[in-house]
């Protein structure tokens, strides 16, 4: 199955429920503050002066302070945080969870002296969420590390993360199987202003519904994201992931041909550098042939991920993991081996590598 929500879970910051507060930065930060944009341009540079829900207010070298809008922003990277604090953000919001978690250790007490309260929150909260997703993306129980999530929400109530996190939560809960728990965190996301949150918060609810394999039920709730209404860029892209997600669902409910149509004309309105996007609408695609036997279109789909859209660890491990079960299908055993090996190498955590590897262990 794939996991849509490695898409939605990329592309968007989140911020708490608090009017406007102000920090103030040691000597140590006077490098400037950046704000990246959801297409990876640098949106904004200066200081970051406040923080609101829907809002970043900046303050930039010609003494004016700007307000950003929440649903444009993927990253705040702090001029005066360490370089492995920003080289796990990054790691993390690419989805390469297991890298966040380990680089994120690696910073010494030393490089946090003298640090911000927003730059000590950073590390907090990449430390939280990089390990709880490393654990969701291994098939691991989550229950212990979340707790990590669940005391930083509550030590910090005006952290800029809030939506983030409580979706986080949310997929938590989905995971333990406690529906009732996750949906009450996924309407914390939907009570954001910003169309797009309300979007990406039915979503969160549709693919809980897909994972349960209630897919009647999750096409329902795919529509009714679908149906919000929304023009704007942010919203437009959740929308097309809430059709990838509605694809997944006519899979499972035996529409694979409906299934690849629609994701056919995903595939081709989506901008080619939306690589994360195209990366799981091709696994979705291929599950769509399998589901047909038709394992020739299958292959190509999973090879388009493997050499073309693999920036998404969790996207390239479901297309390997397909690639050894339908080489070995077609007597083609050295490109099955081939596809195992860079999938355990690269991926040894996924479940797709534990997947390939116990056919092996029998053999």
């Amino acid at each position: 199955m794939v996991r849509i929500s490695t898409v939605c879970a990329t592309g968007f910051m989140s911020l708490l429920a608090m009017s406007g507060t102000v920090y103030e930065r040691p000597v140590f930060g006077q490098a400037a503050d950046r704000i990246i944009a959801t297409d990876n341009k640098t949106l904004a540079s200066g200081e970051v002066v406040a923080v609101t829900p829907n809002a970043i207010d900046v303050l930039n070298k010609e003494g004016e302070t700007n307000k950003f809008p929440i649903e444009q922003i993927r990253e705040v990277q702090f001029g005066g945080e360490p370089q492995s604090l920003k080289s796990s953000r990054s790691m993390l919001y690419r989805g390469r969870y297991k890298d966040a978690a380990d680089e994120v250790a690696k910073i010494e007490a030393a490089e946090m002296e003298g640090a911000t309260d927003l730059i000590i929150q950073e590390k907090e909260f990449v430390e939280a969420a990089s390990k709880t997703q490393a654990e969701m993306a291994a098939g691991q129980s989550p229950a212990e590390s979340s707790k990590l999530v669940q005391s930083f929400i509550k030590n910090h109530p005006k952290s800029h993360h809030a939506y983030y996190l409580y979706e986080l939560l949310g997929d938590v809960y989905a995971k333990l199987e406690e529906p009732e728990k996750a949906q009450a965190e996924y309407d914390k996301v939907a009570l954001a202003p910003a169309p797009a949150f309300k979007v990406r918060a039915a979503c969160a609810k549709a693919r809980m519904l897909l994972r349960q394999k209630k897919y009647a039920e999750g096409i329902v709730a795919f529509d009714q994201a679908l149906e919000i209404e929304a023009s704007d860029d942010a919203s437009k892209a959740q929308k097309r992931e809430a059709q990838l997600g509605k694809a997944a669902c006519f899979i499972g409910d035996g529409k694979s041909v409906e299934a690849i149509s629609m994701v056919k004309g995903i595939i081709k309105s989506t901008d080619p550098e939306e690589k994360e996007l195209l990366g799981a609408a091709y696994n979705v695609l291929g599950l769509a042939h399998r589901n047909l036997n038709q394992d020739q279109e299958a292959i190509i789909s999973f090879l388009s991920v493997d050499l073309v859209y693999n920036s998404s660890p969790v996207n390239h491990a479901e297309a390997l993991g397909n690639l050894t079960e339908l080489w070995e299908k077609a007597k083609m055993p050295e490109r099955s081996r081939d596809a195992m090996q860079i999938l355990e190498q690269s991926y040894p955590t996924s479940p797709w590598a534990k997947k390939s590897a116990a056919p092996a262990a029998k053999s």
